[in-house]
């Protein structure tokens, strides 16, 4: 089998596919694994707490080597060291069978009805083909997908506008502690300056006293267009740039010795494709607390919605729900039948896709999809076909089970 994407939610379904016997391929265009963890620069773990399973197993691990804190402000999310997840996931993945090819993105797909026979790569090594019995998108932007010529949304359904874009920056030289929102707009605005993003945060980076990752930019455009990404990362540079300097000059002595130590290596992407699956979730299903006999994944995490269009604000709004359930179908391709999404282009709609998009989210889905994979590989059949009350049997016992002490 094939993932593509080697972010949260591909790296849970490669592991847990290879842990399963499944022969597996991941690949990723990035010179490292984590996507948004580690390319993105994102640096805090949304919405796993009180989960089980590869989530888990991933947040004692990054506990035991130092690399993860929890911060009092957000006492149920983990704050982790950019590093020390490039190091564990490397770990992780040595541990397992699973091959993996860096600096290689999908290209183009070959389609034979409803069927994918395998996906074209471009690398340093050229352009290749690679067969494969069954492949999960994991690109975040539903890129194999689209290629297939699955139908897909992008954006709300009034505009097509999407969520913003962020590009983090990791400072040093700072001498204060954590910081949200307040007494960051409070320096900024002594000077007359506004962030793109008014939520402006500082993360801590775990055992690196000084060290923290600053968020303060929405960039706006389309993350699946190149000149769009082009404007926002060279947009996000002079921002953060600019950011900092009013913080040296306005923060006080915390801020007196602060530098700029580099921006996250790729902008981040909250919102692009939703390719349509075999079960389309809802905002209605959110507010329901839908439950499902396939479920495969409890969230919990609010409907977080950075506006679109800076002329409706600079932060974010919510929307009211109930805990609920991602049903397998969602991650099923609607007209493909080997094609697996798992992470935030899988089945649903604007709305609800602000509340499943985080990453203690993409990890369940990615883990559920490999599992998938390497039961309907092990049976001979395609996804659609797997039992997915067995499935949904065998996630729970995975989940129950002791976290390793490797």
């Amino acid at each position: 089998m094939l993932v593509c994407g080697g972010g949260p939610a591909g790296f849970a379904a490669a592991l847990t596919a290879a842990r399963h016997g499944a022969q597996t391929l991941l690949i990723e265009r990035h010179p490292f694994l984590g996507g948004t963890w580690t390319a993105g620069a994102l640096s805090i773990i949304l919405d796993a707490y009180n989960k089980h399973g590869l989530i888990e197993e991933i947040l004692a691990r990054l506990a035991r080597s130092g690399h993860s804190q929890i911060w009092a402000r957000f006492s149920r999310y983990t704050v982790y060291g950019m590093k020390g997840m490039k190091y564990l996931l490397d770990d992780m993945i040595a541990e397992t069978k699973v091959q993996v090819l860096l600096y290689t993105h999908a290209a183009a797909v070959i389609r034979d009805r409803n069927r994918i026979r395998g996906v074209i790569t471009e690398s340093k090594s050229g352009r290749q083909f690679i067969e494969a019995k069954i492949v999960i998108d994991a690109t975040g932007d539903g890129d194999v997908a689209s290629f297939a010529g699955c139908p897909y949304e992008k954006g709300r359904p009034s505009d097509g506008k999407m969520q913003p874009m962020t590009l983090m920056g990791r400072i040093g030289g700072y001498r204060g502690g954590p910081a949200h929102i307040q007494p960051l707009v409070d320096i900024c605005r002594r000077a007359g300056w506004e962030t793109s993003y008014s939520d402006i945060t500082l993360y801590p980076q775990p055992n690196q006293p000084g060290v923290f990752i600053l968020m303060a930019t929405h960039l706006y455009g389309d993350g699946t267009n190149a000149a769009d990404l082009t404007a926002a990362e060279i947009r996000g540079r002079w921002e953060i740039r600019k950011t900092l300097e009013v913080l040296k000059q306005y923060g006080g002595d915390d801020w007196k010795d602060a530098f700029l130590i580099d921006t996250g290596p790729f902008v981040g992407i909250r919102e692009t494709r939703r390719i349509l699956g075999r079960y389309y979730l809802t905002i209605e299903d959110l507010k329901a607390g839908a439950r499902f006999d396939d479920a495969i994944c409890d969230v919990n995490f609010k409907v977080d919605i950075h506006y679109p269009d800076p002329k409706e604000g600079r932060g974010l709004t919510h929307v009211d729900h109930k805990p609920y359930q991602i049903p397998y179908r969602c991650l099923l391709a609607k007209d493909i039948d080997n094609l697996m999404m798992a992470g935030r282009c899988i089945s649903g709609d604007h709305i609800a896709f602000a509340s499943y998009r985080v990453t203690g989210d993409a990890v369940p889905m990615g883990e559920a999809a490999g599992l998938a994979a390497a039961m309907a590989l092990d049976a001979k059949v395609l996804p659609p076909s797997v039992d997915s009350q067995l499935l949904v049997k065998r996630l729970d016992a995975i989940r129950s089970s002791a976290v390793p002490k490797t």
